[in-house]
């Protein structure tokens, strides 16, 4: 809608302003009655005072001489505040748009994401499965294998050989414990070392000083010293073996608990790889020990 104009009459030809910014305001004040154009240039003229006023203290609201003017302009500008003094939405806190990483209650390194969960659980899974159906190590406790192993020799035991072989003499061998030790204290889970010296089927006695297999005496080199005891002949039943410490005076083996059952064997010792000095193979040289019967002569 066009606004009327009064006639020239009613307002000067000419007109003073000190301020140029404001000349065009000043015709609202010069002779103009009481009219909807003068109301509208009294609103039109207060509304430029207010917004002036509004852009004059956001670049300074300390007066125009602050030495802290540029400093309180910028705040007022990164935090959100137009020039005409409103909104400010924002909620800044002078921090230039940026925000603090978040910490949670986990060390950045702990924080982990579906991939990085499956790749845990696969090596999990393959360590778990390496260690109950190939090979294991275990650490020697005691004395009962001397000079064999020593305290504190670390082992590894193998799990395969056994899926295509039975257990023969010679042979060292991780095992749970019997059910004859489990009766007096020892549980399924305690683990034991002793070295095969009969199957089953063979006949096992201890006479001076000396093993007999099967009436023959074995010439063991890999024994700490002669055993100082006596034991009457044993038959190894099905699916038994007989085990012994190589410190055969210091071993608490089947010549005093009985036969092992084949089925609490664990694994088969081949390696030692603790201390490295004494690191190598734990395989007997000459594999199974021979099956050698007493004959006996017909006059």
């Amino acid at each position: 809608m066009a606004l009327r104009v009064p006639p020239p009459s009613l307002y000067s030809s000419s007109v003073t302003c000190s301020n140029p910014q404001r000349c065009f305001f000043a015709t609202c004040f010069i002779r103009i009655p009481v009219s909807p154009i003068r109301l509208s240039c009294r609103n039109l003229l207060k509304s430029s005072r207010l917004h002036e006023r509004s852009r004059l203290y956001a670049l300074n609201p300390n007066g125009p001489n602050s030495e802290n003017g540029k400093t309180t302009a910028l705040k007022t500008h990164e935090s959100g505040g137009g020039d005409d003094g409103g909104g400010g939405g924002g909620g800044g806190d002078g921090d230039d748009g940026k925000t603090e990483k978040g910490t949670g209650p986990l060390p950045e390194w702990l924080n982990f994401n579906a991939d990085d969960a499956k790749t845990i659980i696969a090596a999990v899974a393959v360590s778990l499965a390496f260690r109950t159906f190939v090979a294991e190590p275990r650490y020697i406790p005691s004395l009962s294998m001397y000079p064999t192993f020593d305290v504190g020799d670390r082992i590894v035991a193998e799990k395969v050989s056994y899926y295509f072989r039975k257990p023969c003499a010679n042979d060292i061998v991780i095992f749970k414990s019997p059910p004859a030790l489990q009766e007096i204290g020892y549980s399924d889970d305690d683990v034991f070392i002793k070295r095969i010296i009969a199957k089953e089927g063979d006949i096992v006695e201890v006479r001076d000083g000396k093993l007999i297999v099967n009436g023959v005496s074995r010439n063991e080199n890999f024994i700490y010293e002669a055993p100082k005891y006596e034991m009457s002949q044993i038959v190894v039943p099905k699916d038994y073996v007989f085990v012994m410490g190589d410190n055969r005076n210091n071993s608490y083996d089947s010549h005093i608990w009985g036969p092992l059952p084949l089925k609490n064997i664990l694994g088969r010792s081949v390696l030692r790889y603790w201390p490295p000095t004494r690191a190598g193979t734990t395989v007997f040289p000459e594999g199974c020990a021979p099956e050698l019967r007493e004959t006996m002569s017909t006059p």
